[in-house]
C-alpha cells in the first residue's frame, strides 16, 4: 500500500490547523489508507517562538545592528529588553495555548511583558483597552497585550533574520509570473528560519518515509515554504513522490509553464483534490498510466503537460468522508488577537472545528470573483444529516463544539434545514459562517431559528454600499436587502462582519466616500460589528477579466512567464486616488471595529479635502428601522427586576424572562425561557444585588471584600466566576453598547 504523508507548509496563521489536510486525511481513511498529516506552519512558528530560539535570534538581531546607521527602534528594543523577552516569551506562549490561563492577571496588568513600538497605539489612546474589554474582560485584554508582544518578535525576526518572513506569510513577495525569484532564493544559501524549519521536517521525513507526500497551499505566503519543504524530499528521500495542490494551486497555476518548477516536485493538482488524488494513488500503484492522471500538471519530456479525464465526475461532498486532526498538535495553536473587536476575535481567539455545508456557491455570479473556477461554479451541497453526523464524529475526536462553516456563501434553506435537525437532535453545538445578505436573511423567523440552533456570526461580503455598483458586481443584493438582513442578524443576537471593497471599474471617490456614509450609518444602529475594506483586484478568471469592455476598463498587457498568474493589470480612465482611500478607510475601520469614531463626519478619515457625503443621514434607518417588523415572540433584553439599574456601570443586563425572588438570606432566579432556576448564597446574592443596584466590578468587589472581611482579590476572582456563571446560564449579557 501506497504510504502518503500530508503537510501543511509555513506560514499560516496560527489559531488553529488549515483544514486541508484534515479534509484528504478523512477522505483517504474511506479508501482505507492511512495518511499521517503534519503542520510544519504551527511547528515552525513555535518553535521561533520559544526561549531556545531566543539566543539565536539575539545573535542576528546584534549583526542586523551593527550594520544599520539608524537601528530600527523595534530591534533596538528587543536587544535592550532582551532578558525581559527571554524571561516571558515562553509563559505567554503557555498562557496562549490554554496551558496557564492564570497567567492572564499579570499580562494584563501591563507590568509583566516587555512593551516595544507595537504597544505605540495604547499609549495614544488610553481608554482603549478600558473601552474594548472593560473590567472583566481578562482573559481577552491579556491576549490582546500578548498579541502586541508577540508581533514585535515577529517584526524583530522579519529585520534581523530574513525580509521574506512576514507573518503570517514566508515569501510571498517572491511569487509571481516568473519562476526565477522562487528559484534564486530556494538555490541560495538556507536561512535561519529555513535550517529551524529543516531540522523540524527531516527527522519526520526519515520516520515516515512515505511514498507520496502531498503539500497544501492555501495561499501564496505559503508557497516557498512548500518548495523549500519538496527540495528537502528530493534530497532526503529520492524515490518519493511529490504533490503540491490547495488554492494557491487552483487559482494560480493554471497556465503553468515553468519546467524548472518541476526538479522540486512531480505534481501540481487542481481544484478538489479528492478524485485527483484517487487517480494519482491509482499512478502510483501500477493500476492507471500517467495519462489517466486527473486536472494534474506534470513534466513530460522536458515540457509540462496537464492531464484530465473530461468524463470523470467528482466525488460528491456526500462521500469525501469526515476530516480528522488525528496527529496535529492540537495543543500548540494559539491566537492572535490583534484586534480587539468581539466579532473579528472569532475566528483568531480559539480553535474552531471545520465542515463544508457545501462546495461551491449557489450564487456564483459576482463580477469580481473566480466563478470559472471549480470551487466556486460547481455547487454540491452535503445531505444535512451527514453533516450533523460530521459534527458529532469531530466533536468527539477534539472535544470541541464549535465549528466554522467555511462555505463560500451558505445557502439559506440549507442554514434553515440545519438549524431545525441540530433543534430537534438536541445538539448543543456553535458555529458560524459565510452568507449572502439576501431577502432570506430579512426574515426574523429564519434568524431567531439559526441563534436558537447555535449561530453566533455571520460574514458576508456586502462589498459595496452602492445600488449602483452591485448591480454592475451582480451581486442580486441592494443595499436595502442587505440592511434589512444585518438588522434581523444582529436582533437575534448574531455578530455580523462584512467584506467590503473599494475601487470596484467606474467607481468614483464621491461613491467611495458615500459608501463609507452608509457603512458608518450601519455601524451606528448596530447592524455592523466589524468590516475589513479591500481595494479591488481584477483576478484572471472573473466575469471582469473575461469581458473588461461591459466594465469599463482595458487590460494591459501581463507580465510575461510561466508560473503564477492570478491578479491582472488593467486601466480605468475613472480619476481615482488609491492610496487615499487605502489609508483612510483603514484608519475608519479600525476605529469602527472597536466602537470609535461613529459620530465623526467621514470626511475626517482622510488626509485631503472632499465633498461632503451625498447620503442623508438616515439613509439605513429609513431602509431598516430598528423597531419595524419586531418579532414579539423574541423577548426584549430589559432589566430584571424593578430594582435593576437603568444604565449599570458594570456593563451588563439580565433578560426580562428573568424573575428574582427571596428566599430567606438566599437569592433565587427563576428563568421562564427554559423553566430552570437557580440559587446563590451568601456573596453570590449579594453580588447580584449589588449588579442590580448598577455599581461598577470595582465598586462591589470593595463592598464585598469590606463586608467579608476578605482579600480583594479573592472577592473579585469570586464575582469574575459567579458573572461568567450566570451569562453561561443566560442570566446576564454584556451591554457592548455601554458608555462609560
Amino acid at each position: 500500500m501506497i504510504s502518503v504523508l500530508l503537510a501543511t507548509p509555513p506560514l499560516m496563521d496560527p489559531h488553529g490547523p488549515y483544514p486541508a489536510t484534515a479534509y484528504l486525511a478523512g477522505f483517504l481513511r474511506t479508501r482505507g489508507i492511512a495518511a499521517h498529516q503534519v503542520d510544519l506552519s504551527i511547528l515552525l512558528i513555535t518553535r521561533l517562538l520559544s526561549r531556545a530560539f531566543l539566543p539565536k535570534l539575539r545573535r542576528a538581531a546584534e549583526r542586523y545592528a551593527a550594520g544599520q546607521e539608524a537601528v530600527n527602534p523595534t530591534v533596538a528594543f528587543f536587544l535592550e529588553a532582551y532578558a525581559d523577552y527571554e524571561r516571558t516569551i515562553d509563559p505567554v506562549m503557555a498562557f496562549l495555548q490554554g496551558k496557564d490561563p492564570s497567567l492572564a492577571h499579570r499580562i494584563g496588568s501591563r507590568a509583566f511583558c516587555p512593551e516595544g513600538p507595537g504597544f505605540a497605539a495604547l499609549q495614544v489612546q488610553t481608554d482603549l483597552l478600558a473601552h474594548a474589554f472593560g473590567e472583566l474582560g481578562l482573559q481577552d485584554r491579556a491576549k490582546h497585550l500578548a498579541a502586541l508582544y508577540l508581533s514585535d518578535l515577529t517584526n524583530v525576526i522579519t529585520l534581523a533574520i530574513d525580509q521574506d518572513f512576514v507573518p503570517w506569510r514566508y515569501g510571498r513577495d517572491l511569487v509571481g509570473p516568473d519562476f526565477g525569484p522562487l528559484a534564486a532564493k530556494l538555490a541560495g544559501e538556507p536561512s535561519l528560519i529555513d535550517r529551524e524549519l529543516l531540522d523540524l521536517w527531516t527527522p519526520i521525513l526519515k520516520t515516515h518515509r512515505p511514498d507520496l507526500v502531498c503539500l497544501t497551499v492555501p495561499f501564496m505566503g505559503s508557497c516557498y515554504g512548500a518548495l523549500r519543504l519538496a527540495k528537502t524530499v528530493r534530497e532526503v528521500l529520492p524515490t518519493a513522490r511529490v504533490a503540491l495542490g490547495g488554492g494557491f494551486a487552483s487559482g494560480q497555476l493554471r497556465d503553468l509553464e515553468a519546467p524548472a518548477l518541476f526538479e522540486l516536485l512531480d505534481y501540481v493538482v487542481l481544484d478538489a483534490g479528492e478524485r485527483p488524488l484517487e487517480c494519482l494513488l491509482e499512478h502510483l500503484a501500477g493500476r492507471r498510466p500517467l495519462a489517466g492522471l486527473h486536472r494534474t500538471w506534470v513534466r513530460e519530456n522536458g515540457q509540462v503537460a496537464y492531464k484530465v479525464q473530461d468524463n470523470l465526475p467528482d466525488i460528491p461532498q456526500a462521500q469525501i468522508g469526515t476530516p480528522t486532526y488525528d496527529a496535529l498538535p492540537l495543543d500548540r495553536y494559539f491566537p492572535m488577537m490583534r484586534l480587539p473587536n468581539v466579532n473579528a476575535r472569532l475566528q483568531v481567539d480559539m480553535r474552531w472545528n471545520t465542515l463544508t455545508l457545501a462546495y461551491g456557491c449557489y450564487w456564483h455570479k459576482c463580477a469580481f470573483c473566480e466563478t470559472g473556477l471549480d470551487f466556486v461554479g460547481r455547487y454540491d451541497p452535503a445531505p444535512v444529516a451527514l453533516t450533523l453526523e460530521r459534527m458529532e464524529q469531530l466533536a468527539a475526536e477534539t472535544g470541541r463544539t464549535g465549528f466554522y462553516f467555511v462555505d463560500e456563501a451558505a445557502p439559506p434553506k440549507l442554514l434553515k434545514a440545519l438549524s431545525q435537525a441540530l433543534i430537534e437532535r438536541n445538539l448543543s453545538f456553535s458555529w458560524f459562517t459565510n452568507i449572502r445578505f439576501e431577502r432570506a436573511f430579512a426574515d426574523p423567523a429564519l434568524t431567531d431559528l439559526m441563534a436558537r440552533a447555535g449561530c453566533i456570526s455571520v460574514s458576508g461580503g456586502l462589498e459595496t454600499a452602492s445600488d449602483r455598483l452591485l448591480a454592475l458586481m451582480e451581486k442580486g443584493v441592494s443595499v436595502a436587502q442587505a440592511a434589512r438582513a444585518c438588522r434581523a442578524l444582529t436582533r437575534s443576537g448574531i455578530l455580523v462582519h462584512a467584506y467590503l471593497m473599494y475601487g470596484f471599474p467606474t467607481e468614483t471617490e464621491q461613491e467611495t466616500l458615500d459608501n463609507l456614509e452608509r457603512v458608518r450609518q450601519f455601524y451606528r444602529l448596530g447592524y455592523l460589528h466589524s468590516s475589513a475594506w479591500s481595494p479591488f483586484s481584477l483576478t484572471a478568471h472573473s466575469p471582469v477579466a473575461r469581458n473588461p469592455e461591459h466594465y469599463g476598463i482595458r487590460l494591459r498587457t501581463p507580465d510575461k512567464g510561466g508560473f503564477a498568474r492570478h491578479i491582472l493589470p488593467y486601466q480605468d480612465p475613472t480619476p481615482y486616488d488609491r492610496e487615499l482611500f487605502c489609508v483612510g478607510l483603514r484608519r475608519a475601520a479600525y476605529h469602527f471595529n472597536r466602537g470609535l469614531g461613529l459620530d465623526r463626519d467621514v470626511r475626517s478619515w482622510f488626509a485631503k479635502p472632499l465633498d461632503p457625503p451625498a447620503v442623508p443621514p438616515d439613509l439605513i434607518r429609513s431602509l431598516a428601522p430598528p423597531d419595524a417588523d419586531k418579532d414579539t415572540r423574541r423577548p426584549p433584553w430589559r432589566p430584571a427586576g424593578a430594582d435593576w439599574a437603568d444604565r449599570p456601570r458594570h456593563g451588563f443586563q439580565a433578560p426580562d424572562c428573568v424573575v428574582v425572588g427571596a428566599d430567606g438570606e438566599d437569592l433565587v432566579l427563576i428563568d421562564f425561557s427554559d423553566d430552570a432556576s437557580y440559587r446563590f448564597e451568601g456573596i453570590g446574592a449579594e453580588c447580584w444585588r449589588l449588579l442590580a443596584a448598577g455599581l461598577s466590578i470595582t465598586e462591589i468587589a470593595e463592598r464585598l471584600a469590606a463586608t467579608y472581611a476578605a482579600p480583594r482579590e479573592r472577592v473579585l476572582a469570586d464575582i469574575s466566576a459567579l458573572i461568567a456563571e450566570l451569562c453561561e446560564n443566560g442570566l446576564l449579557r454584556r451591554d457592548y453598547g455601554i458608555t462609560t
